[in-house]
C-alpha cells in the first residue's frame, strides 16, 4: 500500500500520472487498484525490482484482459485456472482461455460471433460493466441493455454517470475504480455484497487488520530511525515486522530491524542502561534503523520541496515489509515514506 504520511519531517507529494482525458482520476484510480490489489482481485502488468506492482493504470485494456480481471474481481480465478472449460471461440490464446472459458460457461461473457471473442481488441466500458452486472446477478436481456449498461450500474449506485459517454477512452484505471466500487454493490435479489461473497470464500483485504503509522525517532546524516506501531482503533497488531527491502531514491538502504514488540522493549532497556538515552515507544511492533549516503540520495532526488524560501530535496524511501499478525497469517506490506530533511534530531546510535 503506498502511504504518504505528513510527520515532522515529511512531505505529501501529489501523484501525476499522464492519462487519457476523461479517464479515471490517478489518484482514485491508484487507491482503488491497491485496495483490489490486497485482496489479490487486481495484479499489475508487472512488478519492479523491490516487487511493487506496476498497474500501468493509463493503459486500454482488452477484452481478454477485462474478462480475466472479472473473473479475479469475483475471486474464481483458482475454479477458473483448475477447471478444464470448453468456449467455441478460436481466437483465444492460450492464456486467456481459462478465464475466457469460465466467463462463457457461467454466462458472463459472449464472443462477436459464434467463433470470434476478439481478444486483443480493447474493451469499452458499457462491455465492462455488463460482465460486472451479470456478474452481480443481472440479465442483460431484460435488466439492462449491454450497449448501455452504465443505466443500471448508474441507478445501482457503483457508477457515477461518467461512463456513458461514448467518446471516452478507457483504462484499466477505469476498471480499477468501477471494480472497488463494485464490492460494495448488491447482489440481484439479495442484501449480500460481492465484498460479502469474497469474504465468505476467504478473500479480504487483511493489511486493514493492523493499521499503523511510523514515527521518526532519530534523524541524522545519513541515519534514520523509525519506529512502528498501530492506531488506538487498529483491529489487530503485528506480532513481526520483517523488512524485506528498502531504497532511498533507488539507492538500496542498510538495515537493522527490531521486528518485534519484545525486540523493541528489549532495546529501549538496553539503550538506558548502556547510553543513558530515555526511549519510550509503547505499543510499537517494531523499530528500524536505515542508513544510507545521504549525499548520493539527495543527488538522486527527482522532486524538491521549497520552505521558507529554502529548497530541499525529497527522499523516497521505498518498503517492502511482511507483517504477522497473531494467527499466523503474512500480509505484505509495500509503501512509500516520502521526506525532506530541513535539520537533524535525535541521538539513537
Amino acid at each position: 500500500m503506498k502511504k504518504f504520511l505528513s510527520l515532522l519531517l515529511a512531505l505529501v507529494l501529489s501523484l501525476s500520472l499522464a492519462v487519457p482525458a476523461l479517464a479515471a482520476e490517478p489518484d482514485q484510480a491508484e487507491e482503488a487498484a491497491w485496495s483490489l490489489y490486497h485482496m489479490g482481485l487486481f495484479l499489475g502488468t508487472g512488478s519492479d525490482s523491490q516487487g511493487f506492482p506496476q498497474f500501468s493504470l493509463d493503459r486500454s485494456p482488452t477484452r481478454a484482459q477485462g474478462v480475466t480481471m472479472l473473473v479475479r474481481l469475483i475471486g474464481k480465478e483458482a475454479e477458473a485456472q483448475e477447471t478444464p472449460w470448453t468456449a467455441p471461440f478460436q481466437d483465444v490464446p492460450d492464456w486467456a482461455k481459462p478465464y475466457v472459458g469460465y466467463a462463457y460457461a457461467n454466462g458472463l461473457t459472449n464472443g462477436r460471433s459464434e467463433i470470434r471473442f476478439d481478444p486483443d481488441t480493447p474493451i469499452s466500458a458499457s462491455e465492462y460493466l455488463t460482465f460486472v452486472l451479470r456478474a452481480l446477478g443481472y440479465d442483460s436481456q431484460t435488466d439492462f441493455a449491454w450497449d448501455s449498461a452504465w443505466t443500471l450500474s448508474d441507478r445501482l449506485g457503483f457508477t457515477d454517470g461518467s461512463y456513458n459517454a461514448g467518446t471516452r477512452s478507457f483504462t484499466r484505471g477505469d476498471v480499477a475504480v468501477i471494480s472497488a466500487a463494485a464490492l460494495d454493490a448488491k447482489e440481484k435479489g439479495s442484501d449480500r455484497t460481492l465484498r460479502e461473497s469474497l469474504a465468505a470464500l476467504g478473500i479480504r483485504d487483511n493489511t486493514i487488520r493492523c493499521l499503523w503509522l511510523e514515527e521518526v525517532q532519530t534523524c541524522q546524516p545519513g541515519v534514520l530511525y523509525l519506529s512502528f506501531a498501530p492506531v488506538e482503533e487498529s483491529p489487530e497488531t503485528y506480532t513481526r515486522f520483517q523488512v524485506n527491502s528498502v531504497t532511498a531514491n533507488g539507492v538500496a538502504c542498510g538495515i537493522s530491524a527490531y521486528a518485534t514488540p519484545g525486540d523493541v522493549t528489549a532495546f529501549c532497556q538496553t539503550l538506558a542502561k548502556t547510553e543513558g538515552i530515555r526511549l519510550e515507544l509503547p505499543g510499537a511492533f517494531a523499530l528500524v534503523r536505515l542508513a544510507y549516503d545521504e549525499e548520493v540520495v539527495k543527488a538522486a532526488a527527482t522532486e524538491t520541496v521549497t520552505v521558507g524560501g529554502y529548497q530541499y530535496p525529497v527522499i523516497s524511501f521505498k518498503f517492502n515489509c511482511t507483517g504477522f499478525l497473531a494467527d499466523g497469517t503474512q500480509v505484505e506490506e509495500l509503501f512509500i515514506l516520502d521526506y525532506y530533511i530541513n535539520g537533524y534530531e535525535g541521538s539513537l546510535p
